[in-house]
Formats: structure tokens, C-alpha cells, sequence
């Protein structure tokens, strides 16, 4: 090679780096929308804090409609019947998302249970376009009454 084709090549490859990416290098995740409907199960584990023994390795079907408006996160929650009955004997079928936030591809939010005045504290992250993994906790009366994990997908992708 020339020095002249050096001196090309040397110039291009960081322009080229700009515009295609380097494989393995760090680059910043790109936000995620979560506003839509997204359904998928919670799994209750580990089961040594559960006021309600009977519920340990519960698998139950739920939905969150979530509404993100300039990284603020609102909506509803619903539970129905998997494995075994929703909280509280079946009570805790609904809630509202009252609080939460979107981090590029992280988002938290809280979901109030008017049934038991239950909060529950829900933590994912978008491990892929539509599809939502995280871990919950819920609350009543100041003590932790069940914990766990969720997996949803978002209906139409």
C-alpha cells in the first residue's frame, strides 16, 4: 500500500465505524416504547416471607396496559387464575399503575390494589422488542406479602 491509501484508509474506518457499528463495542441501548397492552404470568418465589403459605410457586396470568408519556408510566394491572387463585382468595384481580418511570430500556412502576390497599413495586427491563422480564414485590399494612418474577410479551409485537 501507498502511503496515500494509508492515509485513506486510516480516515475512512472511523466513518465507517460511525455509520455501521464495531461488533463488540459498547453502545448505548436505545429507549424502548412500552406503552401497550402486555400479557404474560408472575411466579411467587421465594415463599419464606408469604403470608399466604398456600401460594408458594403460584403461577398466575396477567396483563399490564401501561400508558408512558414523556417517560412517565400509568395504567392498570389485572390477574387471573393460573395455577393457582389471584392474592387475597382471589380479591386482588385488578389495580392501577400510580407511579412509575421509563430508563431507555428499563421501566418501574407501582401498582395499587384497591381490594387490600395493597402496593406492589414491579422492575423490568426489555430483553427484546416486546417481550418484558423483571421482579415484583408487593406490600400491605407496611409488611412484604409476596414477592417474585414476571415475563410479558406485548400484544402486536
Amino acid at each position: 500500500m501507498t502511503r496515500l491509501n494509508l492515509l485513506l484508509y486510516a480516515a475512512a474506518l472511523p466513518l465507517c465505524a460511525l455509520f455501521f457499528g464495531v461488533p463488540g463495542a459498547a453502545q448505548t441501548p436505545l429507549p424502548a416504547s412500552f406503552t401497550g397492552i402486555w400479557t404474560g404470568t408472575l411466579r411467587v418465589f421465594p415463599c419464606l416471607t408469604l403470608r399466604e403459605r398456600g401460594r408458594c410457586g403460584a403461577i398466575n396470568k396477567i396483563t399490564f396496559t401501561i400508558i408512558e408519556d414523556q417517560g412517565k408510566v400509568s395504567g392498570h394491572y389485572t390477574c387471573a387464575i393460573g395455577t393457582q387463585v389471584c392474592r387475597n382468595g382471589n380479591a386482588d384481580t385488578s389495580g392501577k399503575i400510580v407511579s412509575g418511570e421509563v430508563h431507555g430500556k428499563s421501566i418501574r412502576f407501582s401498582v395499587m390494589v384497591p381490594d387490600d390497599v395493597s402496593n406492589c413495586n414491579y422492575n423490568g427491563y426489555n430483553v427484546a422488542p416486546g417481550q418484558l422480564r423483571g421482579a415484583f414485590t408487593c406490600y400491605e399494612g407496611g409488611g412484604l406479602v409476596e414477592q417474585g418474577n414476571f415475563m410479558v410479551t406485548r400484544e402486536g409485537g
